[in-house]
């Protein structure tokens, strides 16, 4: 089976399908990750089959990312939602600029499945223009995907028609993954396969200045995308380090880069800076976790289950996470406000490790995250769902091609 895996140039957007493409590699299948540079270059650490896409410019009048309008009338920050109609502009800009080249590899390479993260149009586009399967991958907790769908659909009627899609009507995935937990999932986000969350947060070395958890000391780990940083600056996390002060027995870790660590000055003496490391290999050393809302970031400390503190940035994506988190009573989410005062953080901070109620949460959610199909039990259903183009026949384990 050959699969094509098209994703945003975001690594937060692959990195969640990555364990599935390697057990579809696992189980013999053919994978290869086609997109622009950002997306191709996280593959290839990770060690996939990729393929460039040449991508036109954006047009220098393209507008900026969407901000999220403000919710009214006491409205839930986990049900902002973008602008939708500068989005649909976005949309449009992007999926234009790259959609013939992938195409064109598309019809070249014939992949019998597409596999693609929820918000790159490309993948449904690319499998409904061949009469392939569309499977669509959700990176964790979220339900603005689901709220997408309909101004999606409006905004990229015309480019699906002159990709030939009957109707210019944006394909339904045949089927979608998601592997957000339970206790976690949005209420409104739509129904989807379960597959496990399996950690990957990218390549790197093991930490190896020393043990990070000891009986006597309890360590937080602090961490923060290069995205968020560069979006909000750094004034959220000099208040994080700065509620450190004062806290007997605990210890923070925050990875940086080193360029970004000069812009903390002066630091208390429980706090210490390392260089960014997958966050999998280090929480397992951890106490809890201190980080932007980001689900590839929660999921992976619930794996080990930990409790978090998130500051989310007032963006709705990042705001689901944390609203969901303080939910299910695993963690405890700060309002934007709250973010750059030292001593609010110091309290939650607090509270996150003083009541034990936190940790027995996310060690539900844990139980929960070990119960879901691993990727390898997943790619069985995508055999089947591509049997009819490659000959697959699971009666009796027979294959005919």
């Amino acid at each position: 089976m050959r699969v094509l895996m098209v994703v945003t140039p975001v690594s937060s957007h692959l990195q969640p399908l990555v364990p599935l493409a390697w057990a579809l590699a696992g189980a013999g299948h053919e994978v290869m990750c086609a997109g622009e540079p950002g997306a191709v270059e996280a593959a290839r650490a990770a060690g996939l089959h990729t393929l460039a896409i040449e991508a036109q410019p954006l047009p220098a009048d393209a507008p900026p990312p969407a901000p999220a309008r403000r919710p009214t009338g006491g409205e839930p920050a986990a049900v902002w939602e973008p602008d939708w109609e500068a989005l649909a502009v976005r949309w449009r800009a992007r999926v234009g600029r790259v959609l013939d080249g992938y195409l064109r590899f598309a019809r070249e390479w014939r992949p019998h499945l597409v596999l693609s993260d929820p918000v790159e149009f490309c993948g449904p586009i690319v499998a409904g223009a061949l009469g392939v399967p569309s499977v669509v991958h959700r990176w964790g907790t979220d339900v603005l995907t689901t709220l997408a769908r309909g101004p999606a659909r409006a905004a990229l009627r015309s480019v699906c028609e002159r990709a030939g899609i009957p109707g210019g009507l944006l394909p339904d995935p045949d089927l979608l993954l998601d592997p957000c937990p339970p206790l976690l999932r949005h209420p409104r986000a739509a129904p989807a396969r379960p597959v496990r969350f399996v950690p990957y947060n990218g390549p790197g070395s093991y930490p190896s200045w020393g043990p990070l958890r000891s009986p006597e000391q309890r360590t937080i780990c602090v961490s923060f995308s290069a995205q968020t940083i560069e979006r909000s600056g750094m004034a959220t996390l000099a208040a994080t380090a700065g509620a450190f002060e004062g806290l007997e027995g605990v210890r923070g870790v925050f990875t940086l880069s080193r360029a970004r660590a000069e812009e903390l000055g002066a630091l208390p003496a429980n706090v210490r800076v390392i260089e960014p490391t997958p966050l999998s290999q280090l929480l397992r050393r951890c106490t809890a976790l201190i980080h932007h809302g980001g689900s590839g970031t929660g999921l992976t400390a619930l794996h080990y289950g930990l409790p978090q503190l998130v500051l989310a940035p007032p963006l709705p994506s990042l705001g689901v996470y944390a609203e969901r988190i303080a939910a299910c009573g695993a963690g405890r989410s700060l309002d934007p406000g709250e973010q750059r005062d030292p001593e609010a953080i110091r309290t939650a901070l607090r509270e996150l490790l003083d009541d034990r109620s936190y940790g027995a949460a996310a060690g539900r959610v844990r139980e929960e995250m070990a119960a879901m199909p691993a990727p390898a039990e997943v790619v069985a259903e995508l055999e089947e769902l591509a049997g009819p183009r490659i000959g697959v026949s699971r009666v009796a384990g027979s294959r005919a091609a």
